[in-house]
Parts: structure tokens; sequence; C-alpha cells
């Protein structure tokens, strides 16, 4: 459950622009108690809600819901419930470093699910990490968010799954390659400059052009155009939600008639507003709702159960079994102390589970998955192929 009985607001500009409202309420048990759980575990969330990136901030507090529910109802943790507390950090680094600094004096807090924004996660992550509160990611995908071992990341890094992509090309008898990314963010970033040029020496394709856009682009029509003179086999569109089927678009009006792959950002209907003009579009992702594993399909159909038949998407199910992981790591712990969650949070991970995104398995403190690879089919996602259950 979500609770709040004072309101913060605040505009801001960072990894994406965001507007948010931000509640919390002062009571509450947990934090650095002693051993045994209270009647109430108190977790501070800090998502982004609203703005470009209010998909991700939005379905990832849905699926962090239904977990939520879900280990209350069933008595997960016998008469502890689980309390979520949630701030809406308005894409903003200041913000979201402000929330965590709230939560390290405030001991009524036991843990944190961060922010999806790497440059806010980078920013909690050594607050989180020197106070020792846990603290528990989805996305924020790039280096400087694990400083230590009070940070824990439940969402894949891209890379990890990424050769969906080369082997859907090596299928399709691709031989070159442009890329297009969003060099602002800093997962998209490492992904144009760094995966992707991997990716071509492995599955035996050259890279023929790299171009990065800002942060908030929304015009590619220059780009569009170089790409689809160019004519290359495949194009790699790495961008933020909202920039997808902008670019998408553009470039099939430059007449570009080649593969596109992109990465999970075109995933939670994100494609919608280029309809038939994204047709064919595949991206590796760490989550398909169309997946068979049990544990997948259980998941979807609670989801669906709580949300009127909605499909979840991936930022539904990292969110969802982020809060299992946490809801697991303070049974193991047997206490609201927050470095007894960590231990207890360690402990899980050395260990995996299955959830949401199928089986995990940890490497440290980070997730890793098999992924499938996804797409479109000019009005919803598919799923094109399927990594092993």
């Amino acid at each position: 459950m979500r609770t709040g009985n004072r309101v913060r607001c605040a505009l801001v500009v960072g990894a994406a622009a965001v507007l948010t409202t931000a509640c919390a309420t002062s009571s509450g048990t947990g934090g650095s108690g002693g051993e045994g759980l209270p009647g109430t575990v108190k977790i501070m969330s800090i998502k982004e809600m609203t703005g470009p990136v209010a998909f991700a901030g939005t379905h990832a507090t849905r699926g962090i819901d239904l977990a939520v529910e879900q280990i209350n109802q069933r008595k997960f943790l016998g008469d502890t419930k689980l309390e979520i507390d949630l701030h809406d950090s308005a894409a903003s680094v200041q913000e979201a470093a402000s929330f965590a600094t709230q939560a390290v004096s405030d001991q009524s807090y036991s843990a944190l699910l961060g922010p999806a924004s790497s440059s806010q996660a980078a920013a909690v992550s050594p607050i989180a990490d020197k106070a020792k509160i846990p603290v528990i990611y989805t996305q924020a995908g790039s280096d400087g968010v694990l400083v230590g071992d009070y940070t824990f990341r439940v969402t894949a890094p891209a890379s990890s799954y990424f050769h969906h992509a080369g082997e859907y090309l090596k299928s399709k008898g691709a031989k070159t390659a442009a890329v297009l990314y969003n060099s602002g963010n800093p997962t998209l970033a490492e992904l144009g400059q760094r995966t992707v040029p991997e990716l071509a020496k492995e599955y035996g394709f050259s890279v023929s052009s790299s171009d990065g856009v800002q942060l908030t682009a929304q015009d590619f029509t220059n780009a569009g155009a170089k790409i689809a003179r160019a004519k290359p086999d495949a194009v790699f569109v790495l961008l933020q939600g909202p920039q997808n089927p902008a670019a998408i678009t553009q470039l099939k009006q430059n007449g570009y008639s080649g593969e596109i792959v992109g990465m999970t950002s075109m995933g939670a209907g994100n494609l919608k507003p280029a309809g038939q003009q994204a047709k064919g579009t595949v991206w590796p992702s760490d989550f398909s709702p169309h997946a068979e594993a049990p544990s997948v399909q259980e998941f979807v159909k609670a989801y669906q159960a709580k949300y009127n038949g909605e499909l979840p998407n991936n930022y539904a199910a990292e969110a969802y079994d982020a809060a299992w992981f946490l809801a697991r790591g303070i049974k193991e712990a047997g206490s609201a102390d927050r470095t007894a969650i960590q231990q207890g949070l360690a402990a899980v991970a050395k260990q995996g589970f299955e959830g949401a995104e199928g089986k995990l398995r940890f490497e440290g403190n980070d997730l890793r998955v098999e992924g499938v690879l996804a797409g479109w089919d000019g009005s919803g996602e598919i799923l094109v192929s399927r990594g092993a259950s």
C-alpha cells in the first residue's frame, strides 16, 4: 500500500524532465530496530511519475503495488505488512538525492526502491551505501550505480542479453549497420558506443555510421536522411521512449527499408504513434508477457486481473521482481534492521529465484536473465524469439 499525508511538488530538469507530486508520511516503524519484524516495514519508493518517462515510473509503481498486495495478502511476512511511501523525483538528481537523504535520517524507513534514471541513481547510491540503508533499483543501467554492498539492481544490463539482436541480424544476413543513439543517456550511450560494435565483431556485420543525438531531441530528419542514403542492412535505434516513434517514422519517410533494432524503451506501447511505420522493428528485452515460463504467466495473469486486462511491460515486471526481492530479503533477515535486510538480500541474491522475468540469478548485486527478442507487428508488441526458460 502507498500512504501520504503531506504533499511536496517540484519542477526540475534532469535525465528526463518530469513534473512530480511526492507524498510521504512521518509515521511508521522499522529502520534500525532490533531483531524481529514489526507490524509494518516502511519502504521509500523514488520513481519518475510524470513527464517524458512517466511510462517507466507509472508502470513500475503498478508492478510494485501488485507485489506488495500479494505479499501482504498472502502473509508472506506473517503479520507484518509492507508499506510503500511513494516519492516522485521529477527526474532531478538533486530531488532524488534529497529524498534519499530524508530516508537516511528518518529511521522509520528500512530500505529504498530507487529511481530508474542512471544519473539520479548514481547520486542516490553513495548516500545510501555510506549510511547503510539498502536500495534496490530497476533500470539505472550505467556504471556508478552499484557502488557497494547496500546497492542492488533488479534489471539485467541490456548488454547481457543484447546477443539476441546479434543472432537476429545474423539470421537476416545483415552485413552493415548504422547506429543512432541518445548520447545524453548513459545506458543508451554505452549500448551505442560499446555494445553494438562488440556485437558487430561477434556476429559478422560492420558499423557503417554512428550518430549521437541530444537527450531531448525529437527531430531526426537529418540523421534519418543520412542513414537512408547509405542504405545499411540494419539500423540500431537506441533512444528514449517517446523518441523512438519519431525516429522510426522519419527513417521510413526518408525511404529506409532495412531492419530496425532497438532496446527495451521501445516497449510499454511507445511505438503506438508510429503504427504500421514501425512494423517489423525488434528489440532485445528482459521480459515479454508472451513468454511461456510458469512464473512469467503467473505474473501476467495477476497483473491483468488487477489492471483491467492490461498486459504488463518490462518496467512493471522488473519492479514487481524488485519488490519481491526486497520481501524475500526481509524474510531472510527476520528483522526491519537495515543491515540485517542487506544481509538478507545478499543471501537471496546468491540463491536466485523465479519471478516475472523468469529465472533470476545475480552476479554479485546485479541481476542476470536470459532475455527474449520482442517486436512490433504494427499494432502491438509480439514475441519474436524466446531465450532459455
